[in-house]
């Protein structure tokens, strides 16, 4: 039986900054920065790593590829008639969205921001070229349940995925609330700690669709609504007993009834 070794936490913390997320494991991970990646871990790779690659984008710009309601290439603009601007972005093959600097953008909404230098509901904002319709309307006419056969690896990821509904009105804002399942469901695929930026990068990809347009006001401090929410909800989660105080600043990580909570 081959030795228990324990990894601290700056190591541990390396080791997650250069994984990808929800693929990787500290194993994986030091076998890439070892070149190891040649023997053993190719062979140990999952199938269901080698038949899927899990976009780093948007999940709803992937599924509308998927299912062929946008083209990869497709051609988006955001004509900002008040400031006599116009941008382009095109959609590439794995759901991002490159813009005419040729940065690549995660979500609709990182891409409007990098172009406006605030936050922007780039679903509204962006609208295919072709028939000046905004990604939110399409969205919104094709959005149906999932039947489509996929990999064991993303049925069992999609399971601790809360649905992705709006909350309240159009012109509200998402309760604090609706954040913590989301938290929670990321922190569990992450193994219970993740850091901070990299966590709510990850809520905004997920819930992006679901904000509503109070998600993007701007507050005193200079955050935007939404990722103030996501802050607060940490604090109650916290008092309740599922999120631990640690030592590592930015850094949210779950207790062991974090661990175990339903998502």
């Amino acid at each position: 039986m081959a030795p228990t070794i324990r990894i601290d936490d700056e190591v541990y913390a390396l080791l997650q900054s250069k994984a990808e997320a929800f693929v990787d494991t500290p194993n994986t991970v030091l076998r890439r920065l070892l070149n190891l990646a040649g023997s053993v871990a190719a062979s140990a790779e999952s199938p269901a790593r080698k038949a899927h690659t899990k976009p780093a984008s948007s999940t709803k710009l992937a599924r509308l590829l998927a299912e062929g309601v946008l083209d990869a290439d497709e051609h988006l603009v955001w004509d900002r008639r008040n400031q006599g601007k116009q941008h382009d972005a095109w959609i590439t093959d794995d759901g991002r969205l490159r813009l005419h600097d040729g940065s690549l953008h995660d979500t609709p909404s990182s891409a409007a921001r990098h172009v406006a230098g605030y936050e922007v509901n780039g679903w509204k904002a962006w609208q295919r070229q072709r028939d000046g319709k905004a990604l939110s309307d399409i969205w919104s006419e094709h959005a149906q349940p999932d039947t489509s056969t996929a990999s064991t690896a993303t049925k069992e990821t999609s399971l601790k995925v809360p649905s992705q509904h709006p909350v309240g009105r159009e012109r509200g804002q998402t309760p604090q609330k609706a954040f913590r399942a989301y938290i929670l469901a990321i922190l569990q695929e992450a193994g219970g700690r993740q850091e901070a930026d990299r966590l709510l990068a990850e809520v905004e990809r997920r819930m992006e669709h679901a904000f509503l347009e109070g998600d993007y006001r701007i507050l005193d401090g200079g955050e935007v609504r939404w990722r103030n929410a996501a802050r607060w909800e940490r604090k109650d989660m916290f008092e309740d007993g599922l999120i631990k105080r640690t030592e590592h600043r930015g850094v949210w990580e779950l207790t062991s009834k974090g661990m175990n909570t339903s998502t």
